[in-house]
């Protein structure tokens, strides 16, 4: 069961240290899922979210917490949120030479249509993503006008770490460096590959 007297939601997209800051929250104690996506729920009405699930935890990070932030933020009062960002050139170059799951998952797939609400697109597309990244930065500062105490925007790719977060968590800091860990899509693409060589 989730420990914490409050809960954490990273808001960043992939690809902007979301694995880095989930295990970052586990070093703090923080019984922390990096995307939950057994959270999601697909059926004929569209997407939804385990929000009963999510309470198991103190901390969840990247999709579909991206997605469903606003109504997290309704149904986890007092909770914390992270905007993890990157420099949006250096985010789209990263991108471009990434894994997607249209790559591999066709059709009307329960991820494919997560991928889609949130960038656009389920394989990479320039365009679409610059304008799901501005956009989805925008609408989070936005929604939390006038609430600093509940967000922060932190790039930990431009080393941004600790001296940042432990302070808006009200968390001593840790002896050691902030951790640096492949995204979760990278972490799939070394097993898919691992697997067709063997």
């Amino acid at each position: 069961m989730a420990g914490k007297n409050h809960k954490v939601f990273c808001v960043g997209l992939s690809k902007t240290g979301t694995t880095s800051l989930t295990k970052a929250l586990k070093i703090l104690g923080y019984k922390a899922n990096h995307f939950p996506m057994r959270l999601l729920e697909y059926n004929e009405e569209g997407l939804g979210l385990d929000f009963s699930g999510a309470d198991k935890y103190d901390a969840l990070s990247d999709l579909p917490v991206v997605r469903f932030y606003k109504e997290l933020d309704r149904t986890f009062p007092e909770s914390k949120f992270i905007l993890t960002t990157r420099e949006l050139e250096e985010w789209l170059d990263s991108c471009s030479r990434h894994f997607w799951p249209g790559q591999i998952l066709k059709g009307d797939f329960w991820f494919n249509r997560l991928h889609e609400e949130i960038y656009g697109a389920i394989d990479y597309d320039e365009e679409k993503f610059r304008k799901a990244y501005k956009e989805h930065k925008e609408d989070v500062i936005s929604y939390f006008s006038g609430r600093e105490d509940d967000l922060l925007i932190m790039d930990i790719t431009d080393g941004e770490g600790w001296e940042k977060l432990c302070p808006f968590l009200g968390e001593p800091i840790p002896d050691r460096d902030l951790p640096e860990e492949d995204c979760f899509y990278s972490q799939i693409f070394k097993a898919i590959n691992i697997q067709r060589f063997r």
